[in-house]
């Protein structure tokens, strides 16, 4: 009997010694993170915005930290392979996802039912922002002449998008909402739709700004106006939309930004480490290199943690029922618990 009773006493002490050092190592993993290599997962191709953007912070990351950050591209299906490849991996901070703005339209458009809900936010990082471009030689001087001949010609004015669902039909759709009803021709590709506004083919289109630059230089283009709420350094004297059309503040800004975020349920402590990284990470020289190669980026930085879960989320309530309203979207965003904005 007095055996058993030593024998049950070991048990119980060796569980309770067991219980405690278990916890250990969860509070110790956050508190020493990162303590390993981390994986940069990007949707993409090599090569293309995203990755040369997920690169730079990585780089940056890995400057600050001391460990190797490992870029891996999962591209396909509007990136929706690679985010839900994201989505799948270990809660533990060591898989982090570099993102477009591409998941908040997956649900909607019946690409992928994994979207932007099942990430927690890191930061807002950068986006290119958009200008309304016309043929250098074009009868439309301002963007107050552009406005007044859609208006005396409704659904005659031609417009270039790249493609149903992408972000220069977003905008064309954003000038419907506002009144301004253009005849929208798809072309593929926002250079497609550059070289077709530069041919004569349309009027005008919404391009990136770093990749018009080039051509506003030579005179092939003419920026009207960039399509946001403040001027761009990189276009002085180029007025921001809403300076002529105050209307358009209900819906602008409206931007296209990468974000950084990892898996839904990710320990908290972690997330504020790695908030904290990433924040050191943007005043990196390999960070800061990439941006002042592109004069034309706007940083957001001051969007963090909940904060990015909170932007996507008014994101989706404008951008998801504009494609819906406009018969795009294959399911309705009241679907997935997405409000209208009011």
């Amino acid at each position: 009997m007095k055996k058993l009773s030593l024998y049950v006493l070991v048990l119980f002490l060796s569980s309770a010694m067991f219980a405690q050092g278990a916890s250990e190592p969860a509070a110790s993993q956050a508190e020493s993170w990162p303590a390993k290599s981390i994986n940069l997962i990007v949707p993409w191709n090599p090569g293309d915005g995203t990755d040369l953007a997920a690169r730079a912070y990585a780089q940056a990351v890995q400057d600050v930290t001391g460990q190797p950050v490992v870029v891996i591209n999962k591209p396909g299906a509007s990136g929706s392979i690679g985010t839900l490849y994201a989505s799948q991996q270990s809660k533990d901070g060591y898989s982090v996802l570099f993102s477009a703005e591409t998941p908040g339209t997956f649900q909607i458009m019946g690409i992928s039912n994994i979207g932007f809900g099942a990430f927690d936010g890191i930061m807002m990082m950068a986006e290119d922002t958009k200008v309304i471009v016309v043929k250098g030689d074009s009868p439309y001087k301002t963007i107050q002449d552009l406005i007044d001949a859609i208006k005396a010609n409704p659904g005659k004015i031609k417009m270039a998008y790249s493609g149903p669902g992408a972000s220069g039909h977003i905008q064309g759709l954003l000038f419907k909402a506002m009144g301004l009803e253009t005849s929208m021709t798809p072309f593929g590709g926002g250079a497609a739709g550059m070289t077709a506004v530069m041919g004569g083919q349309v009027d005008f289109t919404f391009a990136n700004t770093a990749t018009t630059l080039g051509y506003i230089k030579s005179g092939d283009l003419r920026p009207l106006a960039v399509f946001t709420d403040k001027e761009n350094k990189a276009l002085p004297g180029v007025p921001a939309f809403t300076d002529v059309m105050p209307e358009s503040k209900k819906y602008l800004p409206l931007g296209f930004p990468y974000s950084v975020l990892v898996p839904k349920g990710t320990d908290p402590e972690i997330v504020r480490q790695i908030i904290a990284v990433s924040q050191k990470a943007v005043q990196d020289k390999a960070w800061l290199d990439f941006l002042s190669a592109r004069a034309s980026y706007v940083t957001l930085y001051q969007y963090t943690g909940d904060e990015v879960n909170a932007y996507w989320t008014k994101w989706q309530s404008l951008v998801d029922y504009l494609l819906y309203d406009a018969g795009v979207a294959k399911y309705s965003p009241e679907k997935f618990g997405i409000q209208r904005l009011k």
